[in-house]
């Protein structure tokens, strides 16, 4: 009898814990990330997931500033990512500027801010993921700071006139050089 089907003969618990990591396995688990996550918690306005390669995801923001300068490194940690909807209603936040540590913007990263104004992100990021900006009828303006060259070469998940509509229709400003 297979390792599989001796689990499912266990405890009701048991056979969906079994599906899962059959799943996984079956189908090469999850594709975002290849690290496991060793903590999760806050610091300071940001719930992250700590991973033990070292890294950190911010999943969620809960401050209440007007200009938000993500940090590089959490503790001993390089932030590296975002939950989806990590800034999910953030009343009063106007500008963000995401750190040249991060490669990749989820879906719906900014959803419902409506006084999200201007997106800052280096030449690091090469995937903005479906609707990065969804449902901010402030939004104009993402600041790159790469070239226009740099930003063609950039994937914006885009089905015309619906996915990252925001993005595709606000002002780019190029080689925008934070201080």
């Amino acid at each position: 009898m297979s390792v599989f089907a001796r689990l499912i003969k266990q405890k009701p618990i048991v056979p969906l814990a079994a599906a899962l990591v059959f799943s996984m396995l079956a189908f090469g688990g999850c594709t975002r990330h290849k690290h496991i996550v060793v903590e999760s918690g806050r610091a300071e306005d940001y719930y992250c997931s700590f991973y033990e390669d070292g890294t950190v995801e911010i999943t969620s923001y809960t401050g209440s500033a007007e200009e938000l300068k993500l940090p590089n490194r959490i503790g001993e940690y390089d932030v590296v990512g975002f939950g989806v909807k990590a800034f999910d209603g953030c009343v009063g936040l106007k500008r963000v500027y995401i750190p040249p540590t991060v490669t990749s913007l989820p879906s719906k990263l900014f959803n419902a801010c409506p006084d999200l104004e201007a997106v800052y992100f280096s030449e690091s990021v090469k995937t903005v993921g479906k609707n990065a900006v969804f449902e901010c009828p402030s939004f104009k303006t993402v600041l790159f700071g790469g070239s226009a060259e740099e930003w063609d070469g950039v994937f914006i998940g885009t089905v015309p006139w619906t996915d990252n509509y925001e993005i595709v229709n606000s002002e780019i400003v190029f080689d925008y050089v934070l201080n």
